[in-house]
Order: C-alpha cells, then sequence, then structure tokens
C-alpha cells in the first residue's frame, strides 16, 4: 500500500466527485511577463494530489442498513467469554431484570449506545471521503465518526468519548479502524460495561455490489477473556439518511434502576 492511499480519507458511500475539488489544470507554459521564455508549470500541489488520490479508493456510493433479517445467513455472535468478576456482574444483571428491573437501557433518555453499538443499529449509516480521514454517519442520534487516515498516532492521553479516539488505514480494499478512548457509559451487551483498556479494531470491505460487511473485534482484558469477535453484514440502499432527533417527543423514560415509565408532559 503507497503512502498516499495510506494517508487518503477512507471509502464512503458519497463519493464526493474530485472534478469539483480539484483546481483547473494549468497550460504546460506560461509567457512570462517580460516576454521572455515560459515559466515552468507549478506541480500540483500536495492538497491537489490527496484530493484526486480519493477517487482510487472503494466505491461505497449510497447508504447501508444492518441486514436484520439475515438475508446472507450469517452464523449468529458468538457467546461473550467473560472475566469471573464480569460475569457476576452480568449474573446479577440478569437477576435484576427477572424482578422487574434493567428492563430498558439508557437510550431511552436519549443516551446514544456510543462504540460499538451505534454500528448495530436498524438505522442507515453513511460514508463519506475527505483527505486525510473518512467520516461516518449514522441517522440513529444524528452521529458522526472521524476516522483520521493521516498516519497520526492516537493521542497520549484522549478524553473518553461515546465513539472514542480513531485512526485507520487501507489494507488493499479493507479499510482497517482502531479506537480507543471509550466512555464507560458505553454497553458492549447487556449488563456488559468496559474498563478504560477497551480497543475496538473494524475491518470494513464490501463483500459484493450489494453488500458491505464489518468485522469487529473487541479486546479487554479486564471483561473478556479472549478478543471477542463478530461480523455485520449491511445491505446497500439507494436511500439518504433521515433527520432523527431523539429529545422530540421522546416521552420514555427509566429510574435508576432501568424500569421503564412513560411521561405525558
Amino acid at each position: 500500500m503507497s503512502s498516499i492511499v495510506f494517508s487518503a480519507a477512507l471509502g464512503a458511500a458519497i463519493l464526493i466527485s474530485t472534478t469539483a475539488c480539484v483546481p483547473a489544470s494549468r497550460p504546460a507554459s506560461q509567457p512570462s511577463a517580460s516576454g521572455g521564455a515560459p515559466a515552468a508549470a507549478p506541480v500540483a500541489d500536495a492538497a491537489t494530489q490527496k484530493w484526486a488520490a480519493l477517487a482510487k479508493l472503494p466505491d461505497w456510493t449510497g447508504v447501508w442498513e444492518v441486514d436484520w433479517r439475515n438475508s446472507r445467513h450469517m452464523p449468529p455472535r458468538p457467546p461473550m467469554k467473560l472475566t469471573p468478576e464480569w460475569q457476576a456482574k452480568v449474573d446479577a444483571f440478569r437477576a435484576a431484570q427477572k424482578q422487574g428491573e434493567n428492563v430498558q437501557s439508557e437510550a431511552a433518555n436519549c443516551v446514544p449506545p456510543g462504540l460499538p453499538g451505534i454500528m448495530t443499529q436498524p438505522y442507515p449509516i453513511e460514508f463519506l471521503y475527505q483527505p486525510d480521514k473518512v467520516v461516518i454517519l449514522t441517522e440513529a442520534y444524528m452521529q458522526f465518526r472521524h476516522i483520521w487516515t493521516d498516519g497520526r498516532p492516537h493521542a497520549e492521553d484522549p478524553d473518553l468519548t461515546f465513539y472514542g479516539d480513531s485512526t485507520g488505514f487501507w489494507d488493499g480494499d479493507t479499510l482497517v479502524i482502531d479506537t480507543i478512548g471509550l466512555n464507560p457509559q458505553n454497553r458492549l451487551g447487556p449488563g456488559v460495561g468496559h474498563s478504560d483498556k477497551l480497543r475496538v479494531v473494524e475491518r470494513i470491505h464490501r463483500a459484493d455490489k450489494d453488500w458491505l460487511e464489518i468485522e469487529t473485534t473487541l479486546f479487554d482484558p479486564d471483561v473478556f477473556t479472549d478478543p471477542y469477535e463478530f461480523t455485520t453484514s449491511y445491505r446497500h440502499l439507494d436511500d439518504k439518511i433521515r433527520e432523527y432527533i431523539c429529545v422530540e417527543n421522546n416521552h420514555d423514560s427509566a429510574d435508576d434502576k432501568g424500569r421503564a415509565g412513560f411521561r405525558l408532559e
């Protein structure tokens, strides 16, 4: 993989037109003001080269929706292999559910699911190419992710956020994303949280013209005895991202024990 591909932004569902972004070409030579020998044509600057390189990346035009019908007959997610500490927490969580607690997540209060949860929501996602980064848009909660592809390292002490600090590179036609710095409010499964050691690695590629696949691996030695891996299929749609405002007409609520409620005001 050449350095220009490594530093170019990643694949996108909306492919930005390089024709509109690349400045008009200049003639090979221009007369000098004094009428002497023509001046040499300037070499294209780095920014122009980066925009032009986007056209060489895989075409992920359109939007992509999780295959909830499992049309491709993908295997189900495997069970998580948890450390004894976290297995005890999950057992307590499930026991509380049987008592009517923990039946509703904080999503009822418009708290986004974070990573990796946002990538498996029942709403479309979209990819935008830009030099040095890819932006992933998600209809759910109107969220977005920046994946930096210019070779920068992770921040040494990143702020903990719902979608973390993401860097990426191209491995052939596969976009590889590495994310750290994730907010501990995120949930990896029912009753399963994570530590500040969580690392999420995603490998995104187009399986064929109609399907995109994301292979996700979760690393957290405080939670898992082995890295947790699963693959999600996305169906291509000729559609668009719609506006999603969670707090507009949102009446679901949950108390401090996760019990569902309903507000009429």
